[in-house]
């Protein structure tokens, strides 16, 4: 292969990556930030198992379509899913605040509210491609979400330390926050964990509900 074939390969998905990020600030934006999230991720994750995305100099027209597509299709129940999330972590925020206040409380509860914090955190990574790759209730797609993390520690682990260091580069280097940020991190947790979902059995080539 030519070096201007590899160049165009590499430019191709650079373009891809973008794309993607692109779709999903413009899919936040529309549900006004706190209801966008959500959806937005869904979609992305929606794209990433059509495909789609890798494909050679992909349409953005199309993608657009296939994004929103899945984004009002599953707007009102991921953001169910959502709420439940942000009400579970801010009862964790109000306890974490209260034992910070106590003198004797915090050296017995600090710890293990910070655990409960960062595990919800956790799930959440796993509620996209549990939602997206599994088939199965909601009872059992919400029972896999929460053993996860306990299953995958070590995915757990690098998933969050992941975001953490993409995030610093963001804050060094704005371009990167629009460009590429969460697409990066997506694609990337994608490819890292669907590999151990597969062996766990949680995974078994179902479609999307």
């Amino acid at each position: 292969m030519v070096w201007s074939n590899k160049v165009m390969i590499v430019l191709d998905k650079i373009l891809s990556i973008i794309y993607l990020n692109v779709l999903w600030i413009i899919g936040t934006i529309l549900g006004l930030g706190v209801g966008g999230v959500f959806p937005a991720t869904y979609a992305l994750y929606h794209l990433l198992k059509d495909g789609e995305i890798f494909n050679d100099f992909p349409s953005f027209r199309k993608l657009a379509q296939a994004f929103f597509c899945a984004y009002k299709r599953k707007f009102l129940s991921i953001n169910g899913v959502g709420l439940i999330y942000a009400v579970v972590l801010y009862m964790l925020w109000i306890d974490f605040q209260l034992v910070k206040g106590m003198t004797v409380g915090a050296a017995f509860f600090y710890y293990p509210v910070l655990f409960f914090i960062t595990y919800i955190l956790a799930t959440i990574i796993y509620t996209f491609p549990v939602s997206v790759y599994t088939e199965g209730t909601f009872k059992q797609k919400a029972k896999a979400v929460l053993l996860l993390p306990l299953l995958l520690p070590f995915q757990t682990v690098f998933s969050l330390t992941f975001f953490l260091v993409l995030s610093m580069i963001a804050y060094r280097f704005s371009i990167f926050l629009p460009l590429f940020f969460i697409s990066t991190y997506f694609i990337c947790i994608d490819r890292f964990i669907k590999r151990e979902l597969t062996k766990k059995g949680i995974i078994k080539g179902g479609t999307d509900e």
